[in-house]
C-alpha cells in the first residue's frame, strides 16, 4: 500500500475496498504524531495502567524493560504498547518536566534556535552580556549610573532598547 512521503500516512488506492479501514489508520497515525504530549521519558519501565492516548519515550535505562530502543515513542492503544520511531523535527511536550523537546538525530531538550525574531528585528541572539553589579565605593549614584548604562547597552544590543 503507499504511503505518504514523511508521515508514512496510508494512502487511498483507487478501487480500493474498505476505503475506511486506510482512512481511519491515517487519522490514528496522526492522532499520535501531531501536537505530540508525551507523559514521559524517564519511565523505567512501562506505567502498570496507562490512560487512553498515554505516549511515552523509553529512556536509556528502560529499553530492556520496553524491549525498544532508547528514544523510540511508545503509544498506549488501549489494549498495547505501539512503538513509533521519532522524526526529525518532531516536537514533544513532556508533561512531567512542563518542557519541549525537539527531535534532531536524537531527542533534543533545547530549542534549535539562534535568536528571536520579531516583527523581522532579531532579538537575543547575542551572547549574554556581563554587567558587573555597583560594588563598594563612596558615590553610589555614580556606580549606579554606570551599571544602568552597561544595562541599557546590553538590551540595545539585544535589540530590546533602540
Amino acid at each position: 500500500m503507499p504511503h505518504s512521503t514523511r508521515l508514512a500516512l496510508p494512502l487511498l488506492a483507487a478501487g480500493q475496498a474498505q476505503k475506511d479501514v486506510t482512512h481511519n489508520d491515517a487519522l490514528q497515525r496522526l492522532d499520535r504524531l501531531v501536537a505530540l504530549a508525551v507523559t514521559s521519558r524517564t519511565a523505567a519501565g512501562p506505567p502498570p495502567s496507562p490512560a487512553a492516548g498515554d505516549c511515552q519515550i523509553v529512556a536509556t535505562s528502560a529499553a530492556a524493560a520496553w524491549g525498544q530502543p532508547a528514544g523510540t515513542l511508545m503509544h498506549w492503544q488501549g489494549n498495547g504498547w505501539l512503538p513509533e520511531a521519532p522524526l526529525d523535527g518532531q516536537i514533544a511536550l513532556i508533561r512531567d518536566e512542563g518542557i519541549m523537546i525537539v527531535h534532531r538525530a536524537g531527542w533534543q531538550p533545547l530549542w534549535p534556535v539562534a535568536g528571536l525574531v520579531v516583527a523581522g528585528r532579531t532579538m537575543l541572539a547575542g551572547p549574554a552580556a556581563n554587567i558587573a553589579p555597583p560594588n563598594g565605593g563612596t558615590i553610589i549614584d555614580a556606580e549606579a549610573r554606570a551599571a544602568l548604562a552597561a544595562l541599557v547597552a546590553a538590551l540595545q544590543a539585544h535589540g530590546l532598547l533602540a
